[in-house]
């Protein structure tokens, strides 16, 4: 072969060139759940994230809605893993999501709201009371969590071959359809946490010992982003790059948001309908964003503090956060969501919205979700609209992807 058919080739750089995230790809490659598990129980300020409960919560598909809502508030956790009753097997992950879910489809009745533009879509949600939305709501929690359960990943804790990037790519599911880029379709829906086992013993029998299994953690998303951020030091240069550069922005039509005039109750109601685990909340008037409602917002969810749900959300925020777990017991608000003034709540101004511009790097967007457990960085432009944001998905997405 001479020269001149060699110099059609591209070059070797070309060829070989590394992943951008070589060395964070490489980190989870190296992981195995066991040591990624026992890594983020030695993390220590900000890194360490939120005091989990002393022993894994777990329910089964007979624990009713309201057993299970107390208990998550009690912990101020979102979700834990579901064992089928009749069998002992893992059934499944139930979280505040799923309940809300459930809480919204069985408000619309039935109706099909699917050919439904936004707007009609909002427009045709019912208006509720607080005190007809408290009754409501008793009543639905009375059922037990078999029909509201979304499907977890199980994941063996003990296998040496599992790597934390497997889970990341397989469990999460964080993949995109080949050639879609960065804001394309998941090839599988996105799961935001696993259930992760361990094997024991078991019982002797005639036959020899029948080992027994039993789950030991729940992993999410926002765990694996705080292990990277605890190695952020060791990592690649790509971090210092932008979200803009890295493809994050993906413009201000594809960034979900509501006034905040909206009555939040409506709010997870559209949140629902697009599957979303967060939404931006603008000024009714400017557009400028001024908050985000997600679903770690329901923490402590009861049927008492349900009652400001009719309230626009500007109001309703100030009390989304449930001291008492007790559902049922705890005292009501005064019911004047329907003739309060869409006022806008002291507490709106507190929270912490995690907004940065389009030239931020990766590793400064990548701190502050961890520095604030947060799951949402959203992206403003000069005049404060929403231009972007930036999950814990995008970001492994971008990652390991």
């Amino acid at each position: 072969m001479g020269l001149s058919s060699l110099s059609s080739f591209p070059p070797i750089s070309m060829i070989y060139a590394p992943h951008p995230f070589f060395n964070a790809r490489n980190l989870l490659e190296q992981q195995t759940l066991t040591s990624f598990i026992k890594t983020l129980n030695s993390l220590a300020g900000p890194l360490k994230g939120r005091q989990k409960p002393p022993q894994l919560v777990r329910f089964t598909t007979q624990t009713t809605v309201g057993q299970a809502l107390r208990e998550l508030a009690a912990y101020n956790i979102l979700g834990a893993p579901v064992i089928d009753a009749s069998t002992g097997e893992y059934a499944g992950i139930i979280d505040v999501g799923n309940v809300l879910g459930a809480l919204v489809e069985e408000l619309a009745g039935g109706v099909d709201t699917s050919g439904l533009t936004d707007e009609r879509f909002l427009a045709s949600q019912p208006r509720l009371t607080g005190p007809e939305l408290r009754a409501i709501g008793e009543r639905f929690t009375a059922q037990t969590l078999g029909s509201l359960l979304h499907v977890g990943e199980l994941w063996f804790k003990g296998d040496a071959e599992s790597t934390l990037l497997e889970v990341v790519n397989s469990g999460f599911k964080v993949r995109l359809v080949a050639g879609s880029g960065l804001s394309g379709t998941p090839l599988q829906p996105v799961h935001h946490r696993i259930a992760v086992f361990d094997i024991l013993p078991g019982e002797d029998t005639p036959d020899g010992p029948v080992p027994a299994w039993r789950i030991t953690d729940i992993v999410s998303q926002t765990d694996v982003i705080r292990f990277l951020a605890a190695h952020l030091p060791r990592l690649d240069s790509t971090f210092e790059a932008s979200i803009s550069l890295l493809g994050l922005v993906q413009g201000a039509e594809a960034v979900r948001t509501l006034p905040a005039s909206v009555p939040t109750l409506h709010a997870f109601a559209y949140m629902h309908r697009h599957a979303l685990s967060g939404l931006g909340v603008t000024d009714p008037g400017s557009g400028v964003l001024v908050g985000n409602l997600s679903m770690s917002d329901l923490r402590g969810i009861t049927a008492a503090r349900s009652t400001r749900w009719p309230c626009p959300w500007a109001r309703s925020s100030s009390g989304a956060r449930a001291a008492a777990p007790d559902w049922g017991n705890d005292p009501a608000p005064a019911d004047d969501a329907a003739a309060a003034p869409e006022t806008w709540s002291p507490e709106l101004q507190r929270r912490a919205l995690v907004a940065v511009p389009r030239d931020t790097p990766l590793r400064d967007v990548l701190s502050l979700l961890v520095r604030h457990s947060k799951h949402r960085a959203y992206v403003r432009d000069e005049r404060g609209h929403a231009i972007g944001v930036v999950t814990p998905t995008d970001l492994l997405r971008c990652i390991a992807g």
